[in-house]
């Protein structure tokens, strides 16, 4: 690296001035006579401490690069290979800004957000009424499940994903085959908001939740798919009876 020839007395000054200060003084001597450098020079006050100021910024952005590179090194194995069983647990595998994608499409608050079972598209339910359908690998909006009246509260898959169920405040729940995107059914059941739904993992059994108050003891109410009717019971003998008929 050649230095031009601004900077290369500049530098010899920095230098005089540190042996200076320094109390090299035999050392300072020969170095102003070989370096010649001026008289009016030697003795200018802003090269006062310029030598140990250029030496500390240099230390402090050899540590910035040396820690961007070990950032950098660490987003590329994050990047090609993401978190493992082996080598990570979950509870470290914490999502950073920025965020990859921002979708927006609802008119109002999202109640709830899930992912489907077995494709790479999420849904979200919204207190507008709707449900609305993402591709979360691109970041594309996919559709619009329309049918409820009023806020949707809850969704939840089955576990082939084949249907999904949605509640509302309207008080039904609605299944929707999920390959057609349309809706199959509507339950009628609940006098008062419907605010949690669930599949058990065999996928024939639907558990909602609601603020009507007219379960006793069991926290919601029970539907069982039956010859592809799906049945409501509200206690504990009617949902044993419901379960051995679906059996059959």
């Amino acid at each position: 690296m050649v230095l031009s020839a601004k900077h290369k007395d500049e530098l010899n000054c920095a230098i005089a001035d540190y042996l200076k200060q320094s109390g090299y003084i035999e050392a300072y001597n020969h170095f102003v006579q070989e370096a010649d450098i001026p008289s009016d020079k030697v003795n200018d006050k802003k090269f006062n401490g310029l030598l140990e100021k250029k030496w500390t910024s240099v230390l402090r952005l050899q540590k910035k690069v040396m820690d961007l590179e070990s950032k950098m090194t660490e987003t590329v194995k994050e990047y090609e290979g993401g978190p493992t069983k082996k080598e990570r647990s979950s509870d470290t595998w914490i999502p950073r800004p920025p965020e990859r994608y921002c979708l927006t499409g609802h008119r109002m608050p999202v109640t709830r957000v899930i992912f489907h079972p077995v494709y790479n598209v999420m849904v979200s339910a919204s207190e507008d009424g709707s449900i609305k359908v993402w591709d979360y690998e691109s970041g594309d909006f996919e559709r619009t499940l329309k049918g409820h009246t009023d806020a949707v509260n809850d969704i939840a898959f089955e576990s082939s994903g084949k249907v999904l169920a949605s509640c509302s405040s309207d008080l039904t729940i609605r299944l929707w085959d999920f390959a057609g995107y349309e809706c199959i059914k509507t339950l009628h059941g609940h006098d008062h908001t419907v605010s949690s739904v669930q599949f058990v993992p065999t996928g024939d059994f639907l558990v909602s939740a609601s603020r009507d108050k007219s379960i006793k003891g069991m926290g919601g109410i029970y539907w069982v798919l039956y010859q592809n009717f799906w049945l409501v019971t509200e206690s504990g003998s009617e949902l044993q009876w419901s379960l051995q008929m679906a059996n059959l």
